[in-house]
């Protein structure tokens, strides 16, 4: 038994060299946990991009009262330690791709990407409050109502897309990084059908604008509302690692956000 590894709603210990446990601290996770093994591994088997993804599934018991997953390690630091180079935009692009398959009718609803924008706009408000009263770096200031403006088109936007398998949480620490090159993806457990642009918006938090254009070579053109959908969900995502308050988090968050204008100088 190795490192353990926390987040604020699982945690992960190492097993040998080529494994490791997931264990949710949650709840209302334990369905997800005991579903995503099963549900993933027909799409895996495909993928070509590195997937740190639930291979066994574990049953509650010896204190533990929910199920767990055993996932492949992927030795790696994640994005947001070490941030990803330019060349890997490409390399991401093409692994969400291969993810992004059109999921056929009545598959299992991922709980992030299925529900839409407007599932969170209790939350978004919360955190944009938070994220004012916290102040941006550098003597500058977050426009609440130009964040707020984003998030307001990606909710008007309409879901112009099929619904397909997506990952549900692409944040920084889901995306490993190789000293700069993209080296695999990891935490898979809401995986099922939802609206894509969840899952662009939330690898736009490690994508910088100079590397959207050579993520998209390798993924594919979107739609407008598709667009305006993933711009949203960029910001909501943005806001929330704000909230987590990890220092490296908070880098990438305030990069993305005065990327997009929505930041001022006081």
């Amino acid at each position: 038994m190795g490192r353990r590894y926390t987040l604020e709603d699982h945690f992960a210990i190492r097993i040998g060299d080529d494994y490791g446990a997931i264990f949710s601290r949650l709840p209302g996770y334990d369905a997800l946990f005991a579903r995503v093994t099963d549900l993933i591994a027909p799409h895996a088997a495909g993928w070509s991009f590195p997937s740190s993804h639930p291979i066994r599934t574990g049953r509650p018991g010896h204190g533990y009262e929910w199920h767990w997953n055993i996932v492949p390690w992927i030795s790696a630091s994640t994005a947001g330690f070490v941030p990803l180079h330019l060349p890997a935009a490409r390399a991401v692009g093409s692994a969400l791709r291969e993810v992004h398959q059109v999921a056929p009718p009545g598959s299992p609803i991922n709980p992030r990407s299925g529900v839409g924008l407007e599932a969170w706009r209790g939350e978004f408000e919360e955190m944009l409050a938070f994220a004012v009263a916290h102040g941006a770096p550098e003597n500058r200031e977050l426009d609440a109502d130009a964040t707020r403006a984003i998030f307001e088109r990606g909710c008007a936007a309409p879901i112009d897309v099929d619904p397909a398998w997506t990952h549900g949480r692409l944040e920084p620490r889901a995306i490993m990084s190789d000293q700069g090159a993209f080296a695999g993806l990891l935490l898979w457990s809401n995986f099922g059908a939802g609206d894509i642009a969840q899952d662009i918006g939330f690898v736009g938090t490690v994508l910088g604008a100079d590397m959207r254009e050579d993520f998209f070579s390798t993924y594919g053109d979107i739609s407008d509302a598709t667009v305006a959908r993933a711009l949203a969900y960029l910001v909501y995502a943005a806001l929330r690692y704000i909230e987590v308050d990890d220092p490296f988090l908070l880098r990438m968050a305030w990069e993305r956000l005065i990327e997009l204008g929505v930041v001022h100088e006081a």
